[in-house]
């Protein structure tokens, strides 16, 4: 009977051992099912930190469309000086152009020197 007291006493020992080691499997298991649903985290999270997500929301927006952003077509600066220096040149001589154009069409309708239309020939 010693020996009958001695192996229960082993059983119930590694019924315990089981009994624990079946609860700390199932606690690892819900650990586990819980770091594999992602969409329950996500919503988690979003709960327990709304403001993060905002602005890591509005760091990544600007960050993509910077990135994916057209930039425009490098233009040379020396076509650029020189487009605006033919156009300042052009608006300085106009008016000059304009009088001295004026100039000649009166001297030339009153008769006076200038190039005039040459003489038909009347043969």
């Amino acid at each position: 009977m010693a020996r009958n007291t001695a192996e229960e006493q082993e059983i119930q020992r590694l019924i315990r051992l089981a009994a624990d080691s079946r609860i700390e499997i199932r606690g690892k298991v819900a650990h586990l099912r819980h770091q594999l649903d992602v969409p329950s985290r996500v919503r988690g999270s979003l709960g327990s930190h709304p403001s993060a997500w905002m602005f890591g929301s509005m760091a990544t927006g600007l960050f993509a469309s910077a990135l994916f952003r057209r930039r425009p077509p490098k233009t040379k600066k020396k076509s650029k000086l020189a487009a605006a220096l033919v156009g300042l040149t052009l608006t300085a001589v106009k008016p000059a152009a304009k009088i001295w154009l004026a100039d000649r069409a009166k001297l030339w309708l009153a008769g006076g020197p200038g190039p005039r239309p040459l003489p038909r020939d009347p043969t």
